[in-house]
């Protein structure tokens, strides 16, 4: 859906009330510096995801974030990140059902974000975004919880698991 919709502002973000994500995707989509980037997806990270909870707004921002970072060629663990946190929580069976007419365009997008991130794997030198890229392929290929385990395990945490085998 275009950024200019005026329905994004009637939609809901992961506090279920309206967050017109829109606007910060707008300002990501135009953004350069790094600093700007960051301050954006820490917008994004609060407003689309509160404790599990997500809205028609998060999932709208899917398709508009994997665009994004098609378009700007990056590796950013943000995106990968948001998108695959927002794809789990919708599989969690609590949040809102994503509406029929926006079906399409949400799993076009992550299909299209799969084949980037596949395309582009060996390039990812950021080990979050490796680890991100990992659970994203996993959940999107009916392996949430495959996807939800590698996403956790970082390498802080893989000593103490893989001292239980």
């Amino acid at each position: 859906m275009d950024l200019d919709n005026r329905i994004w502002a009637t939609l809901n973000g992961g506090y279920k009330i309206p967050y017109n994500a829109s606007r910060p995707l707008k300002k990501l989509r135009d953004a350069i510096r790094q600093e700007d980037l960051e301050v954006i997806f820490t917008e994004l990270w609060d407003n689309l995801h509160h404790q599990g909870d997500v809205g028609i707004a998060s999932y709208l921002a899917v398709p508009q974030l994997v665009s994004i970072c098609i378009i700007k060629k990056s590796l950013d663990w943000n995106f990968i990140g948001l998108c695959s946190l927002i794809e789990n929580c919708r599989l969690d069976g609590r949040n809102p059902e994503l509406p029929p007419e926006y079906q399409d365009a949400y799993f076009q997008s992550l299909n299209e974000f799969e084949r980037y991130l596949l395309l582009n794997f060996k390039s990812i030198t950021d080990q979050r975004a490796l680890r991100l890229t990992l659970a994203l392929l996993a959940t999107v290929n009916g392996q949430p919880g495959l996807g939800r385990a590698i996403e956790i395990l970082d390498e802080g945490s893989l000593p103490e698991f893989l001292q239980q085998f």
